[in-house]
């Protein structure tokens, strides 16, 4: 009987020593007011933060086309961002003008108003409607959007290299902070390339006593019979990539983005479709999309 009361003793004391420590163990979890201690805390928080983050980088995925990243947009946009490049200025022709993209109609009707060409002796030409669906004017969107306080779409339908270095003061205006030129698909059809580089060094020079920064297009790889060229729009970037590198000229090559089926019937003009192929090489080689 005395042992048998013993062992129940025992028991009873292992008993209240397991609640101790378990008791011990929680409190250790838990913490001294009960609540989830610090570094479940901090687990819950860390992982709240990532989610935060991961929603956070997939809104900036979305707005950096237009919004750019502080961490990593490039000078180029860092300069419009903070107002050195204020205004910007393209100087081109029909495949500038957005001719053969969706809204595309005459701008010599002056549907913006703005004249963006005047020799002052009765030729004027004016913008082209901002409504059109093509690279130009998907590059006014983005520059309005990081605070541009001046665009101007010059392109005019027909016109040549060999027009700007013939009377670059009519076309380039008062100038801009930033000249975007894109000609030589119409110098193709009648200028050789020694012509045609003579014409685009003098005319990029005028563009760039008036300018902070020169960008040039090469012309795209368009569809008409090479016989009928003098000289392939496309071999006249050739030159224009050489010069640039002379002068330190941007250069941007669209030739090999704009394909067959991105071209109207008459496999000269860009339809909406290529027109935005050649936007999308303008923004990867002046780094608008986040890299």
């Amino acid at each position: 009987m005395g042992n048998s009361r013993t062992r129940i003793a025992l028991l009873v004391l292992l008993g209240v020593l397991m609640c101790a420590v378990g008791a011990l163990v929680v409190r250790s979890f838990l913490g001294q007011d009960g609540s989830a201690s610090s570094v479940t805390s901090t687990d819950e928080e860390v992982m709240q933060v990532a989610s935060s983050q991961g929603a956070d980088a997939s809104s900036a995925g979305a707005d950096s086309q237009l919004n750019g990243n502080p961490e990593t947009e490039s000078e180029f946009v860092r300069a419009v961002r903070e107002g050195e490049y204020r205004t910007i200025r393209l100087v081109g022709d029909s495949i500038t003008a957005g001719f053969g993209a969706d809204g595309f109609e005459n701008p010599d009707l002056a549907a913006s108003g703005a004249v963006i060409y005047d020799d002052g002796a009765g030729t004027v030409h004016y913008e082209p409607a901002p409504s059109i669906e093509c690279w130009a004017n998907a590059f006014r969107a983005w520059a309005t959007e990081q605070g541009a306080q001046g665009f101007v779409n010059a392109g005019i339908c027909g016109w040549f290299m060999h027009d700007l270095a013939r009377d670059p003061n009519a076309w380039l205006g008062e100038g801009a902070d930033v000249i975007v030129v894109a000609l030589g698909t119409n110098d193709a059809g009648y200028y050789g390339p020694q012509v045609f580089a003579d014409d685009a060094r003098a005319a990029l020079a005028a563009a760039e006593r008036v300018s902070k920064l020169v960008v040039v297009i090469a012309p795209v790889a368009d569809l008409r019979p090479h016989e009928m060229l003098v000289e392939p729009a496309a071999e006249l970037g050739d030159i224009l990539q050489g010069i640039c590198d002379e002068r330190g000229y941007v250069f941007v090559d669209p030739r090999d983005a704009v394909m067959p089926q991105m071209f109207c019937d008459d496999g000269l003009h860009p339809t909406s479709e290529g027109s935005l192929a050649i936007w999308q090489c303008i923004r990867t080689t002046l780094g608008l999309d986040v890299r």
